[in-house]
């Protein structure tokens, strides 16, 4: 793996790995966890205490990822940069910002081969626990996505699944030619969860990307499927990984929490845009 990576926060400076550490020419450092994450989000940019995701929601959120119901959607960012990257002799820096418990950038670098170097960053110190510790293969900082800890131009493949970002930081670390995707709800998406938790569910809207300078729209994707939730542990895990369990009122937490079964429509929208050479 490439230990020439991560830059500091502090100065911008690259950082390189000497043994459990992390150093910059200027002598800033930063400490490997014992999961192998680095922490690069400094004190004075947390907007909290504990930024980010906790462990409960992490753990549901994996629980149901790994059962696969989200599988095609992995799938579809594969098949995505792979029609831009066709060869696949290629190496492909790949970073998931905003990348939660590593799920989708697993799947990636499983899928797309050997050739592939893969990249997380995520606000929660829990996410990165848990990834790192899963994924050993892959590399995981503690970092905001509105700024991320990595040099101009450095990435191939940025992949944004739901979490917001700078697209100006974007734009940024993406080399010439890189592939931007961004993966969010579309219209439909678990409109059937909705309808258990709100009394007048609606689809949901979201707002158009603006133009990002020097980045070329390709034809977005669209990923629409039905699934079949099989039994109240998926339900559950899914309830508590959306935004969904906040709001619902303890009667429909409780009618949730008997259901065996729960038929849903997936629905994923992917904006793709690809950088000028």
């Amino acid at each position: 793996m490439n230990l020439v990576f991560w830059r500091c926060p502090l100065c911008n400076e690259s950082l390189t790995l000497v043994e459990r550490t992390w150093v910059c020419a200027n002598r800033h450092s930063f400490d490997r966890a014992k999961e192998g994450y680095v922490n690069l989000l400094l004190v004075n940019r947390k907007h909290s205490a504990d930024p980010g995701d906790n462990k409960a929601m992490l753990g549901s959120r994996r629980y149901f990822l790994q059962q696969g119901f989200y599988a095609p959607l992995a799938m579809a960012l594969v098949a995505a940069i792979r029609e831009h990257f066709p060869d696949t002799e290629q190496a492909l820096t790949v970073l998931d910002a905003g990348c939660g418990e590593g799920y989708y950038l697993n799947q990636l670098v499983q899928m797309l081969g050997a050739n592939v170097q893969g990249y997380g960053t995520d606000i929660s110190r829990a996410a990165m626990r848990l990834a790192a510790k899963q994924y050993p293969a892959l590399a995981f900082a503690v970092a905001s996505s509105f700024e991320l800890p990595l040099a101009d131009a450095s990435v191939d493949v940025l992949v944004r699944v739901f979490a917001p970002a700078s697209e100006a930081e974007i734009v940024r670390v993406l080399k010439p030619g890189g592939l931007y995707l961004w993966a969010y709800p579309a219209a439909q998406h678990l409109f059937e969860l909705r309808q258990l938790i709100y009394d007048a569910p609606q689809p949901h809207t979201v707002e158009e990307l603006p133009p990002l300078d020097n980045m070329q729209e390709c034809p977005s994707l669209s990923v629409n499927y039905p699934v079949t939730l099989p039994d109240q542990a998926s339900i559950a895990a899914l309830l508590h990984m959306t935004p969904y369990y906040w709001s619902a009122s303890a009667e429909k937490q409780a009618h949730c929490q008997r259901l065996q079964s729960l038929d849903l429509t997936v629905d994923f929208c992917v904006t793709v845009m690809r950088k000028g050479d």
